[in-house]
């Protein structure tokens, strides 16, 4: 016999390292394909009990979903279903983000996260929000988790993330269901408590500098903090009842310059330039990137449809899948017929219409949390108040780790708050008192407002429902709009000086607007009212602004809605949804030029470039233009170059303390007024220092394109919407993230845009008038890469064109089993 060559074996081993490989990436395809939902057919095992009726999934071409059933309880079962046939990893995470229970699943690199969520103990506070809930809606959350535990068990084989983490999942419970509306308290307002930190930061230095003043005068302080932390600014728009209310309340001023003897700058220890400088970024600021949204309505006298209008795009980041989901619900014994949005994890309609009145959100930053700083030893784990020294309420909570040990945390609660953080070697405690923790600000009565039949009912609603408090913009049939806050707020302040029990404001209390004489409503997380209304959102806040964005964006909506000559369409709110005009930063653009005088640009050739890039733009924030990005990067270097100034003299962390969201006023009132005591020593002139951000701007923009002629705003502003898990495949990521693309839009702006922030929805509809409206996802139906929905819609949403708000013809039908009353 020959014996085999070299060559041969080394055919023979390639030949077996081939077939391996390619059993393996069978294997897996197989695995993963089998984890795509039966979209036709009966299905027996569905969740139902005795005396659950039949249940029919419908979808369309896109993947958008049809519930038809005779009960709530049975269409929230079919929910269930469908939700975890598409998006169970997604509903996974969220319920782990709020419980503090991402690293069971993760792993180590989820530590941080669960050690700041398990501190607020939401997992205790669901399982009270459920058993203070009414019988119906226990029903109805009880027949969601059966439906997503047996849509969870209908897959072949387990949804295709947990193949990847190698894991398998856990079932649903009930729990979980309030877990994801926690979640959303998480994604909404946890950040207000670091901004809120530094804000205490910065008024506790400032009260250290004045009590070492001669005169010890401390009245100063609050003028500063006041100056700094604006109410508002001359770009606020809120609403009003009637046109002698709005001129009654007077134009906005902007906030007032604090005297040399409360804060100088040239008093103080000396900067360092280079720290200053460093505050430079030519990326879309995370710090502007909080979640916000747009809304609006205009009334039946102004509206094509005779009906109210209503458009909604809630900002949040953008992933894959989408935030939402897009769902239809008839339940036939209860005369509703749901269309919007839902999300993975709860069982009702979030924003839409019940064809009576339709509703959107946009998050309205009012107080819901507070902080108090206290002298502590917790090493003694005491800390001190007024009334002496007190014991910390003191216990260990376990995470468990994936593939480690579980992690040990010791949480420390008061009757002032949690313990939050700890500085100076564990000798001042920062204590957190977030309404959030209290369980009676969370229920499940959404599931009522939206059955609402006019404004009137959905306004005696909405005090009631427990969610993060909301702007919450709302239409009916008949042409009316209303604004009020939706969520439940207290009459006293939610902070340490309030001891529980709250009194919750009720539908008399609860600030609201009725069919304003104008016409029109709108709201875009700034300052919304004016007067007592804004004194019900803020509380002690409210005279440095309780947090709002700044007014710009606001002021745009509220110029363009009255700008429409001819009764409003669905078509004009979408053209204000993608509306990128750059009217905030016109006159920075004006400053810049002013600066590049003739002395500024003599043998300075990048100055005089960066100049004639500014000078030639369409005030756009499109994604081909170059001197909206060369302005923008001007204006974001000033803006932190300034506040980084202060922080810096000041000697306190910028990590800590960031520019607050209104610092825009006090900013312009800087590089205009150019008061010398508010500049640092190592500046001889205002000129000179705003001369050193040009130069720092075209340093930036040059590290990042080379020549500046190239440095377009899409090629910074670059679509990025990826899947959590897609960093695991290396350059496989691109099938499962979304496609890269330069993007036109901005933060203050209507077309909010970041390269992974902005419309996590678009919608416009009348009640009533569903088939003439549009609905827009950034993204597909279903969580799995191998299903036609994954990337249906995406494009429309891309290109800002409508897509229907109705599901279109039905061409998949899936019947769930009912329970037999003999079961």
């Amino acid at each position: 016999m020959q014996r085999p060559t070299l060559a041969r074996w080394v055919r023979r081993i390639v030949g077996g390292s081939l077939l391996l490989i390619t059993v393996f990436l069978a294997t897996l395809w197989i695995l993963v394909r089998a984890s795509l939902p039966t979209l036709d057919g009966n299905v027996a095992s569905s969740g139902a009990t005795p005396g659950s009726g039949p249940v029919q999934l419908s979808r369309d071409a896109l993947g958008v979903l049809t519930v038809s059933a005779a009960t709530m309880a049975d269409a929230a079962r079919g929910l269930g279903f469908a939700h975890a046939q598409d998006r169970y990893f997604q509903m996974d995470l969220s319920r782990r983000v709020a419980a503090g229970e991402l690293g069971e699943l993760v792993g180590k690199r989820a530590l941080d996260q669960d050690r700041h969520a398990r501190v607020f103990g939401f997992r205790a506070l669901a399982r009270q929000v459920l058993a203070a809930a009414t019988p119906r809606e226990r029903d109805v959350i009880a027949a969601y988790a059966r439906g997503v535990n047996a849509g969870l068990e209908s897959l072949h084989s387990r949804p295709w993330e947990y193949w990847l983490l190698r894991v398998r999942p856990q079932p649903w419970a009930d729990e979980d269901c309030v877990l994801v509306l926690y979640s959303m308290w998480w994604q909404l307002q946890y950040d207000d408590l670091a901004r809120e930190r530094g804000r205490l930061e910065l008024t506790a230095r400032l009260r250290e500098l004045a009590a070492a003043r001669p005169d010890s005068d401390e009245h100063g302080v609050d003028d500063v903090v006041r100056f700094l932390y604006a109410r508002g600014t001359e770009w606020d728009a809120p609403n009003f009842a009637t046109r002698a209310d709005a001129a009654a309340a007077g134009a906005p001023q902007p906030p007032s310059l604090p005297a040399p003897e409360r804060l100088n700058l040239r008093d103080l220890p000396a900067n360092d330039v280079a720290s200053i400088r460093a505050n430079k970024s030519n990326t879309f600021s995370a710090a502007r990137a909080s979640p916000g949204s747009n809304n609006w309505a205009v009334d039946g006298a102004h509206s094509a449809s005779g009906s109210a209008l209503v458009a909604n795009d809630m900002h949040l980041g953008l992933r894959v899948p989408p935030t939402w989901y897009r769902a239809r619900i008839r339940v036939s014994g209860e005369n509703l017929d749901l269309n919007g949005v839902t999300l993975p994890g709860t069982a009702s309609l979030v924003a839409g219409s019940n064809g009576y009145i339709a509703w959107g959100f946009t998050n309205s930053y009012g107080d819901s949390s507070d902080l108090v700083i206290v002298s502590c030893e917790l090493d003694k784990n005491i800390y001190d108040t007024d009334s002496g020294p007190h014991q910390f309420e003191r216990h260990e909570e376990r995470i468990a780790v994936k593939g480690a040990e579980s992690v040990p945390l010791i949480v420390r609660k008061t009757p002032l708050g949690l313990l939050y953080a700890s500085s100076d070697s564990g000798h001042r405690c920062l204590l957190a008192r977030w309404l959030a923790t209290n369980p009676e600000a969370t229920n499940l009565h959404l599931l009522a407002f939206e059955a609402a039949r006019d404004v009137q009912q959905a306004l005696q609603l909405a005090p009631q429902v427990g969610i993060p408090q909301q702007n919450l913009i709302v239409g009916d049939r008949a042409g009316h709009i209303a604004w009020t806050l939706i969520g439940r707020i207290p009459l006293q302040a939610a902070g340490p000086p309030a001891a529980p029990p709250l009194t919750w404001r009720d539908a008399a209390t609860q600030p609201h607007i009725v069919d304003p004489e104008v016409g029109r409503l709108w709201s875009a997380n700034a300052r919304v009212v004016d007067g007592d209304a804004e004194l019900a959102l803020g509380h002690d806040e409210a005279v440095i602004g309780a947090g709002y964005a700044l007014g710009a964006r606001a002021g745009q909506i509220r110029d363009d809605l009255l700008g429409l000559t001819a009764p409003a369409t669905p078509k004009d709110m979408l053209g204000i949804q993608l509306d990128d005009r750059a009217r905030y930063l016109e006159r920075w653009r004006k400053l810049l030029l002013g600066l590049l005088d003739a002395d500024a640009v003599r043998n300075m050739p990048q100055r005089a470039e960066l100049r004639q890039l500014a000078e030639h733009w369409d005030a756009r924030a499109a994604a081909d233009s170059v001197g909206y990005r060369v302005v923008r990067a001007f204006h974001q270097q000033t803006e932190r170059a300034t506040f980084g100034m202060i922080v810096h003299a000041l000697r306190l962390k910028p990590e800590v303390v960031s520019e607050p969201a209104q610092f825009e006023g006090a900013l312009w009132r800087l590089a205009t007024e150019q008061p010398i005591h508010l500049l640092a020593r190592e500046y001889a002139s205002w000129r000179a220092f705003l001369l050193a951000q040009i130069d720092a701007t075209v340093e930036s923009l040059r590290e990042d394109c080379v020549q500046l002629s190239r440095c377009s705003w899409g090629q910074q502003n670059r679509l990025r919407i990826r899947h959590p898990l897609s960093q695991e495949l290396g350059p496989l990521a691109r099938l499962l993230d979304m496609p890269e693309m330069p993007m036109s839009g901005d933060h203050d702006m209507p077309r909010v845009q970041g390269q992974s922030f902005g419309a996590s929805e678009r919608f416009a509809v009348s009640p009533g008038h569903e088939s003439e409206a549009y609905l827009e996802l950034p993204g597909g139906q279903s969580g799995h890469p191998m299903s036609p929905y994954y990337r249906a819609g995406f494009d429309a949403w891309l290109r800002g064109e409508p897509t229907p708000f109705l599901p279109g013809s039905t061409e998949h039908t899936l019947s769930l089993g009912i329970g037999s009353p003999h079961d």
